[in-house]
């Protein structure tokens, strides 16, 4: 089974949770792993980089991900291009299990300015 939703948010809160997924794949860390490292709850990351959950990742996550990625300057992790846009429009499908309980992928098929 597919759904296809959409869902607001910054350029920048999305380019910054996906460049901060790719490092977390790049070092090898689960969310929970990476969550663990910063001293938060343990499944905080993967409700950040859930397309279906609202968490974001504050000012003062940029500090505890700096020093959880092993930086040792801020602006490593800040080394991404500026987004484009200040304002998105993301459309995502998602598909499911049979049962329709559980996402198996998720793809951004779409994002607009608003």
């Amino acid at each position: 089974m597919e759904k296809t939703f959409s869902f607001e948010t910054t350029g920048f809160d999305f380019a910054f949770i996906n460049h901060v997924k790719s490092i977390r794949i790049d070092k090898k860390l689960s969310g929970d792993q990476l969550s663990l490292k910063m001293g938060v709850a343990k499944s905080f990351v993967s409700n950040v980089e859930s397309y279906t959950q609202r968490h974001k990742y504050s000012t003062r996550h940029i500090s505890l991900l700096a020093k959880a990625f092993g930086f040792k300057n801020i602006s490593e992790l800040m080394d991404f291009p500026t987004p484009e846009h200040d304002r998105i429009k993301v459309t995502v499908k998602q598909v499911y299990n049979e049962s329709g309980t559980k996402v198996m992928e998720s793809e951004v098929v779409g994002i607009e300015e608003l």
